[in-house]
């Protein structure tokens, strides 16, 4: 489909994105959540007695994918108590399991495997809904499913692409290695051109997650009567030893994107930002040098930059409507995407929390983050947010314009934190 020929002007370029301190306090008393309830709905499917999330409303990716439906599924379910939904979905999923790796992608009879972190936000998912309902007994009729999933990250695991298996393993520092192409950063025009992004090795967010599963793990033993065949008490405590000494980069003081494989491995990236999810695996000290390296280098009023502008590698510019092979290389290699303002506004949380501000301040700085992107939304005749925005002012919004977990991730943390 030739979309140049039924859009005469780039997608949502007639709104331009604000910067933070252009917006209007007043925008704050105009109709925010219903709009962004309408933009959720968008993306919830029912069909033939079964639920669906599709990864975008408009244009493209109107399919399920698991990674976007895990990272989606508290904004555009868990915060609006559509928790039954919420239960059909993760059990569909669980029963699809293959090997310890939850679906990838679901495309009408085919079922993709390949990625190393759709089964670790799998698991994310469950314990932020158990975290919204106290619902442990569902947990524990899932429990199998966790193991099975830490299991074999733990003993290897994988999936053939491209003629090749892909493993995946915990190695004897108990870091998980995985492919390259096996996590949200996988651009490669679809095999036309070698991995944009390949991050193979030990990457950050991947080893976060499984940290973050296995102390969910210890939590599931001790609230219901399930117990672990795993020693995920000291596999969590080697992982965090390992996390700490390998991927700290003491001269920078931030942490490594990736280690012991992507010679990249130590691009300024917002994966790091994940490692503050799990309460513990980093020191106050260092959550506070992750927050203010990702805002000086990588904020931008429509989102995170997947990479800084002082990499020679960074294109600041996403154009939509050039070759996949040409605007690929911008995918992840510096454009802004607005679901990454979900992990960033947690740590500042978590940080300002613990710095003793009170709620309303909080609550403030919050605002003045997500104005821009909630001033957007409403705006936008999508009456949405896009999948990204070109890193480089004027940010211009690019890919689909109806993103789930770019409107979910800022629709949960306006649920969570400002309109509480």
């Amino acid at each position: 489909m030739d979309l140049t020929k039924i859009f005469r002007v780039k997608p949502n370029q007639y709104v331009k994105i604000k910067d933070f301190n252009e917006i209007d306090k007043s925008i704050w008393e105009k109709p925010i959540l219903e709009t962004f309830e309408k933009a959720a709905d968008l993306f919830i499917k029912y069909e033939n007695n079964e639920i669906k999330i599709f990864a975008a409303s408009e244009w493209w990716v109107l399919e399920e994918w698991g990674r976007d439906t895990f990272i989606s599924l508290p904004g555009l379910l868990l915060v609006r108590k559509k928790f039954e939904e919420a239960k059909k979905i993760i059990l569909k999923y669980a029963n699809l399991i293959k090997n310890g790796l939850v679906p990838c992608k679901i495309k009408e009879n085919e079922i993709y495997y390949n990625s190393a972190d759709t089964s670790l936000w799998f698991i994310y998912a469950i314990k932020k809904y158990v975290e919204y309902t106290k619902d442990w007994k569902f947990v524990e009729e899932i429990a199998d499913k966790i193991e099975n999933i830490l299991m074999f990250y733990i003993v290897g695991t994988g999936y053939y692409e491209q003629e090749k298996f892909q493993k995946i393993y915990m190695d004897k520092d108990y870091l998980i290695v995985s492919p390259a192409r096996a996590t949200w950063m996988d651009a490669n025009a679809f095999g036309k051109l070698p991995p944009v992004t390949p991050r193979n090795g030990k990457a950050v967010e991947i080893n976060a997650l499984f940290y973050l599963a296995l102390k969910f793990a210890i939590e599931i033993e001790n609230n219901t009567n399930y117990e672990m065949k795993l020693k995920v008490d000291k596999i969590s405590k080697k992982l965090k030893k390992s996390f700490r000494e390998k991927f700290w980069d003491k001269e920078r003081k931030i942490l490594f994107d990736v280690i012991e494989g992507d010679p990249d491995g130590n691009a300024i990236r917002p994966n790091m930002l994940f490692a503050a999810l799990a309460n513990d695996l980093l020191t106050f000290e260092q959550k506070k040098r992750v927050f203010e390296v990702v805002k000086n280098e990588l904020l931008t009023p429509a989102g995170i930059r997947t990479l800084s502008p002082k990499h020679p590698k960074y294109k600041g510019v996403y154009d939509t409507f050039a070759p996949l092979e040409i605007k690929d290389q911008a995918y992840h290699q510096g454009s802004a995407w607005p679901w990454l303002f979900g992990p960033f506004i947690d740590l500042l949380v978590q940080i300002r929390r613990k710095e003793r501000k009170n709620e309303e301040e909080i609550k403030e700085e919050i605002k003045y983050y997500l104005a821009p992107l909630v001033c957007f939304c409403l705006e936008s005749p999508y009456k949405s947010l896009p999948e990204l925005f070109s890193g480089d002012y004027p940010y211009e919004p690019g890919g689909t314009p109806s993103q789930a977990w770019s409107v979910a991730e800022i629709y949960r943390v306006l649920k969570e934190y400002v309109f509480k």
